[in-house]
């Protein structure tokens, strides 16, 4: 091998084993969750205040809609609060029909979600639902939810099944359904095992004291673009559990290619973030536990991966170029076997599923690479269906 070529071969070989060790350790997750069944423990009565905590840019057509489903969670004690962003507007005056009481606390001065939640956070107390602006949760959540928290006080969130509220929009939202499948059997074998969950910004219920924060200290990470995420390490860290419910939830999938890209650049680059400053931390953990956290936070890279095996293969063709082909074919595969329950669009959706890879892959390495040259990704609130005007700068 020449010198020219040391370089692409090592980059190589780093693409290959994250690929390799990402895939693999997902396939066998996703495979152990499907075969496990849905369990729910019973309902139980609390006496605790359940606080419904939603952080939101302004007073918007999605952020009223999300309103109305809350207000059919069934429960006695749910008290609603809605923490605004950097654009305060009297949200009262338009809400007369929300049957449960209703604050709304505007977080001073101008922040992403997680300032707006660490304002908001104080609000409340014993458990919350957080929720994000587009949250569509089912009435029965609470109910389901609170159980896990009853029966063991080192579960510190507990969270349900999200699902494209639109996924019959489009092609692209028909495809994110498979995804929030694959996730589900994922979590499953996740919560079976006790391996690391995050607990979700659109859909986690929390028990307020397993934050443990001084008052006026942030729960959440002001820095952090995926500060859900963040959070969950430290609390998984600290002997703390995630429990998966049967509960559901529709989230607004993006509208656009564009903005499932700059989403996902968001996402992913926060999950390196979140990898990189509590490396340390996860020292503390059992081995094993500390490499499904590392490798759960580097599996967004696997599409960056086949990329760059992509754009090195002529380099070695019999080499990569089989293998990529191979796992090309497998995903056609999964897809075909994950579309059955499709009403429509069966086909279009497996096809779909190489250039969704391949943008997902794209924007992994946009997040690599913004990672890497410590280039800042802002804040911004992913576009929805009923927005009339531009917001770029916001919380996701």
């Amino acid at each position: 091998m020449g010198p020219l070529l040391l370089l692409p071969a090592a980059v190589a070989l780093v693409a290959g084993l994250v690929l390799l060790v990402t895939t693999a350790y997902s396939v066998v997750l996703f495979a152990i969750g499907s075969s496990l069944p849905q369990t729910q423990l019973p309902p139980v009565e609390w006496g605790t205040e359940v606080y419904v905590l939603i952080a939101a840019l302004n007073r918007s057509p999605a952020l009223e809609e999300t309103l109305q489903w809350v207000d059919e969670i069934r429960g006695p004690k749910l008290r609603l609060l809605v923490a605004l962003g950097m654009e305060q507007e009297d949200l009262t005056e338009s809400q007369g029909d929300i049957l449960r009481p209703l604050d709304v606390f505007e977080a001073e001065g101008s922040g992403g979600k997680a300032y707006t939640l660490n304002r908001g956070f104080w609000h409340t107390l014993g458990y919350f639902l957080l929720l994000d602006e587009d949250s569509h949760p089912d009435p029965d959540c609470v109910t389901k939810m609170v159980p896990y928290l009853k029966e063991d006080e080192k579960v510190w969130a507990v969270v349900g099944h999200p699902y494209p509220s639109n996924q019959d929009s489009g092609v692209l939202q028909r495809t994110l359904s498979l995804e929030a499948g694959a996730w589900a059997a994922v979590a499953r074998a996740r919560d079976r095992f006790g391996l690391f969950l995050p607990a979700p910004g659109f859909f986690s219920l929390i028990r307020w004291e397993s934050l443990n924060c001084p008052s006026g200290t942030p729960a959440w990470n002001e820095d952090a673009l995926a500060e859900d995420t963040e959070l969950s390490v430290r609390q998984y860290v600290k002997g703390w559990k995630t429990r998966l419910s049967t509960a559901r939830v529709g989230i607004e999938a993006p509208p656009t290619m564009k903005a499932l890209f700059l989403q996902r650049v968001r996402w992913y680059k926060g999950m390196l973030e979140a990898l990189w400053w509590n490396a340390r931390l996860l020292l503390r953990l059992p081995l094993g536990k500390g490499i499904d956290v590392a490798v759960t936070l580097l599996t967004p890279m696997a599409p960056a991966a086949f990329l760059v095996l992509l754009l090195l293969s002529p380099l070695w063709p019999g080499v990569i170029l089989p293998a990529l082909l191979g796992l090309l074919a497998l995903q056609l595969v999964a897809a075909w076997m994950s579309t059955s329950k499709l009403r429509r669009g069966r086909t279009g959706v497996v096809l779909f599923s190489v250039p969704y890879m391949l943008i997902q892959g794209a924007a992994a390495l946009a997040a690599l690479g913004a990672f890497l040259f410590h280039v800042k990704v802002p804040w911004q609130r992913t576009p929805k269906k009923d927005d009339v005007r531009d917001r770029s700068t916001s919380n996701v």
